[in-house]
């Protein structure tokens, strides 16, 4: 039996509701990939949770993380700036986007387990906890969960460094750019959408949608 405590697993759901949600759409998230066995504990563990209690889950963590940020910007980062730095004119680049790095570093790795915690505190109800029981596995799922998240997040920060450098180095506007990559998304987003709905489509309905999208798409 797993020794994981009722909490743990109800973030565990959380985390896996989100995830077949994405698997449902057709959809991957790049870095976070599972087992065919792990997809379907994942969904075992998703089933208790609504879409409307995960939306609300969603939200809540967002405002904690946020929250959590705010105070790790005044708390943390601005002494370290002022102590490190106190001739903001003297600093280095190089010095400044290393702190930045480290304080995107320590939110995340610290602020956002937080705020999965204390919303999944907040939204799992008794009924829901009630409704999950742990299963040998679980601990080694929490645990790779984790850790991708880890990677991720060493991924980001640690090209922070160098991408503020070179922005710095060719005097790049990032307005522009940041623009197109977003709009690039939203557009990306779209068509996978459409994709995966032509895909859940049969027979001739599933011919005529890709023959819409291809038409749309020319």
């Amino acid at each position: 039996m797993s020794g994981m405590t009722s909490g743990a697993l109800a973030r565990l759901a959380f985390w896996a509701r989100g995830m077949t949600a994405i698997q449902d759409g057709r959809m991957e998230w790049p870095g976070f990939s599972y087992t065919d066995a792990e997809w379907a504990r994942m969904r075992v563990l998703a089933a208790p949770i609504g879409a409307g209690r995960y939306q609300l889950f969603t939200m809540v963590n967002a405002v904690i993380f946020i929250a959590i940020a705010a105070l790790g910007v005044v708390c943390v980062f601005l002494p370290l700036a002022n102590l490190l730095f106190p001739v903001p004119a003297e600093t280095s680049a190089l010095k400044f986007s290393a702190l930045l790095a480290a304080y995107a570093f320590l939110v995340i790795g610290i602020g956002l387990p937080i705020s999965m915690r204390l919303s999944s505190m907040l939204l799992a109800s008794r009924e829901m906890r009630a409704g999950l029981v742990t299963e040998a596995g679980d601990e080694a799922l929490a645990a790779k969960v984790s850790w991708q998240i880890n990677r991720i997040m060493l991924i980001m920060c640690g090209l922070l460094v160098p991408g503020i450098l070179l922005f710095i180095a060719y005097d790049i506007d990032a307005g522009p750019i940041i623009t197109t990559l977003k709009w690039l998304a939203i557009v990306l987003m779209a068509v996978s959408v459409a994709v995966a709905r032509c895909s859940s489509a049969s027979g001739a309905n599933r011919r005529q949608c890709f023959s819409r999208l291809c038409r749309v798409r020319v």
